[in-house]
């Protein structure tokens, strides 16, 4: 009985370890009486539960869970740049999620 508990447990760190390491994910709730049973980012991104979108004002993607406006937001993962190098600006932050978090790399 307790290792089913533990294998379970397990598992789910594993899954939950793997998700973590390819992008920091927040959760936020984004209800408005205005609209309910959807996720109400701003005046212009309304997402039904199971939708995604791009976040307006940064490289990030929004996905509506529920009816309540709770929404799952994905950034772009943590990248150590390449020894000697750093990181610039963002190539393109209006790209589409994940492509806006490409960065310049400067090596010198």
């Amino acid at each position: 009985m307790y290792y089913g508990i533990f294998w379970l447990c397990a598992g789910l760190l594993l899954l939950a370890g793997g998700q973590l390491a390819e992008a920091a994910i927040g959760r936020s709730f984004y209800h408005n009486d205005a609209n309910p049973g959807m996720c109400t980012v701003s005046d212009t991104v309304i997402l039904a539960p199971g939708e995604s979108a791009k976040a307006v004002n940064y490289c990030a993607r929004i996905t509506c869970e529920n009816e309540d406006g709770l929404a799952v937001i994905t950034s772009c993962d943590y990248q150590a740049p390449l020894d000697g190098c750093i990181f610039g600006f963002y190539k393109d932050q209006e790209a589409a999620y994940p492509q806006c978090c490409e960065r310049n790399l400067i090596c010198g």
